[in-house]
């Protein structure tokens, strides 16, 4: 066999992600999402395919794309359900396992997402968007040129856009026929449809609240289908709530959420349940972990299972880097490991004995798997990723010390292949954003593994502020951006430098959003980092909060208002150290984020470019904070290895 090659930045166009796996009734195939990289188009295209549970033959590609999504088994597991764009928007689809071609079941106007099939296999519930609304393209040139009224905080969010008067209501259709039917309505959106197991009614996720145009506050509310009764509200409006899904019996609904304040995201998630029978508060059976559980932002599957006939769950939770599987009994919530060790499960579903779950980690590409529900027989049986077979992997190992305070700091390390003890390299600091996420950030994969192929060690460490060890670890930052959470970045060097690892004279520093922040904060703060590169980044903190679309989070974050904490916003703003940096800064922005404005970037390049320093800013057409193209992806990989090369 040919010497494996590392990892190189047009090995992106590669690499498949996979979603949403979904079990059979009977727990015999799993259907699941694949992500591919499309060259022609520079997007994502998604394509569903389907797998023996067992690993007993290859999956194959059931739909042919190249905007599939959402797979569902009819509860016979005689049909399978789907959402597909062919070319009257997204629609709700039902295909036979038996073969022949789909059926489309609606023609709504905007689209529809998020099916599931009610128990009987008669009908399918989803949510479809209502109003009028018309394409850019379609418009006048007046209607073109009208005004954007706001009246609210929420007027846009990054991913989505401009909101306009479309709002997200629940609809069913039946499988044989005939209109749907609008099960919701109002000013406001609806989301996450869930059957009861009687069949009779809908839980779902809704803000109905007065303030909902400045803060959020989703809850879970129950509807009987079919009648003219109202929704009813079984949550407080004291937080938000996602992914509601029934007990076995009916009695109880386990959803992703917190009761706490909007800005306040240092708290911990929790898996929660509430009563469908009797009005009581709703209790956490993820309280005992003192983890963050995973799955209140649109995760890419389900990341909560009720097994053993409801008298417990499986739930996912952020592990020191990792996303592990728990078990937690209803009655004794005392969460237990069912699924751990060095990787991210981004998704889980359950059917009969059987677990499926996505799984990736920094070194491993993503990939399907299955378990018993104890998490026995674990077996991979996906290989959509067989092309980068080829690569050799660069290993990821756990490292830490201890900062000033006695706090434990714990850092991941990737190695370039053939590193050997006791020759310096030269390393990159990478920093995570949040500040509440962690590392590795697995979407960066691609960077991580093509600079260590490049002959750079890369650090990744988890400072203070980062979900994954504890709400008071996570909290620990709050009121203090570029304090102590600095501090631990330095010392994650230094640790590296005394080790031996890395060459105190070839360092770099990298980081995306708030690590864009910290990695512009750190250049006004030392000279010891022979490059940059600043990614999204939050610099100004008083601009930031006038323009993101979360402006409740700088409040919280910053402990006040910018007219209550003057002196805050400015001291802890990087762009007030401008004229300390020494560092080559190149600067990378979206031009479509909303959560970081492009400012931010646009401020912190021309004072360096006033003040004669060695700059260059990367601005890409489009996007999001969070979404950008294939090619914008490579190219940004691309353009880390060759500054930090030339420097």
């Amino acid at each position: 066999m040919p010497p494996k090659r590392g990892f190189v930045p047009e090995d992106l166009w590669r690499l498949r992600m996979v979603s949403d796996p979904r079990l059979s009734p009977d727990g015999s195939s799993v259907a699941f999402v694949v992500a591919t990289s499309d060259q022609e188009t520079d997007k994502p295209a998604t394509t569903i395919w389907v797998t023996p549970a067992d690993g007993s033959s290859p999956a194959r590609p059931f739909t042919t794309g190249p905007e599939d999504n959402s797979p569902r088994w009819s509860p016979d597991g005689r049909w399978l359900a789907f959402v597909a764009e062919r070319g009257h928007g997204p629609q709700l689809h039902v295909a036979s396992l038996d073969g022949g071609e789909a059926r489309t079941l609606t023609s709504a106007a905007h689209g529809v997402s998020q099916p599931v099939w009610a128990p009987n296999g008669e009908r399918i519930a989803y949510v479809a968007r209502t109003g009028e609304w018309k394409k850019p393209e379609d418009r006048s040139a007046v209607e073109r040129s009208a005004p954007r009224v706001v009246t609210g905080l929420y007027y846009r969010f990054d991913g989505i856009g401009w909101f306009d008067d479309r709002r997200g209501h629940i609809f069913v259709a039946g499988l044989t026929g005939g209109d749907p039917k609008q099960v919701t309505d109002g000013d406001w959106d609806d989301a996450d449809p869930a059957w009861s197991p009687d069949g009779r009614r809908l839980a779902f996720v809704s803000d109905r609240s007065p303030t909902r145009f400045d803060e959020v506050h989703r809850d879970v509310w129950v509807v009987t289908v079919g009648a003219r009764s109202r929704p009813q509200r079984l949550t407080r409006g004291r937080g938000t709530a996602a992914a509601p899904l029934w007990s076995p019996d009916g009695t109880t609904i386990a959803y992703v959420g917190h009761e706490h304040g909007e800005g306040d995201s240092a708290a911990n998630i929790h898996l929660l349940v509430v009563s469908t029978q009797v009005p009581q508060a709703p209790r956490s059976l993820s309280a005992g972990l003192d983890r963050s559980v995973w799955g209140l932002l649109r995760p890419p599957g389900p990341t909560h299972a009720w097994i053993e006939d409801g008298a417990a769950v499986l739930l996912t939770a952020a592990e020191r880097g990792t996303l592990a599987v728990y078990r937690s009994a209803l009655d004794d919530p005392r969460p237990t490991p069912v699924l751990a060790g060095d990787r991210q499960i981004t998704a889980l579903h359950t059917s009969d004995a059987t677990l499926a779950f996505t799984s990736q980690w920094a070194s491993v590409p993503p990939e399907v798997y299955c378990a018993a529900l104890d998490g026995t027989d674990e077996r991979r049986i996906s290989d959509v990723n067989a092309e980068l077979r080829a690569v050799r992997w660069a290993p990821v190992r756990r490292t830490s010390h201890h900062a000033g305070d006695g706090r434990r700091i714990e850092s991941f390390v990737i190695y370039p292949p053939g590193h050997s003890k006791g020759r310096p390299a030269p390393t990159v600091l990478e920093i995570h954003g949040g500040p509440h996420g962690w590392h590795p950030q697995v979407t960066m994969l691609g960077l991580y593994q093509s600079l260590a192929a490049a002959g750079y060690v890369v650090v990744l460490p988890n400072p203070r502020g980062s979900h994954g060890y504890g709400e008071e670890f996570a909290g620990a930052c709050v009121g203090d951006w570029g304090g102590a959470d600095y501090e631990d970045l330095m010392g994650a060097v230094d640790h590296l430098v005394s080790t031996g690892v890395a060459d105190p004279e070839r360092l770099y520093v990298a980081g995306y959003s708030y690590g864009g922040f910290m990695t512009s904060w750190t250049v006004g703060h030392t000279d010891r980092f022979a490059a940059a590169c600043v990614s999204a980044a939050v610099t100004d903190l008083l601009s930031m909060w006038g323009t993101t679309d979360i402006p409740n989070f700088a409040e919280y974050e910053l402990g006040g208002l910018p007219w209550e904490r003057p002196n805050v916003y400015a001291k802890d703003s990087p762009v007030t150290y401008l004229s300390d940096v020494t560092t080559p800064v190149q600067l990378f922005h979206w031009e479509g984020d909303l959560r970081c404005p492009i400012g931010q970037t646009e401020e912190f390049f021309q004072g360096l470019r006033k003040l004669g320093c060695e700059v260059v800013m990367v601005r890409y057409p489009g996007g999001f904070h969070i979404v950008r193209s294939p090619s914008q992806m490579v190219d940004y990989v691309a353009r880390h290895l060759d500054w930090f090369n030339r420097h």
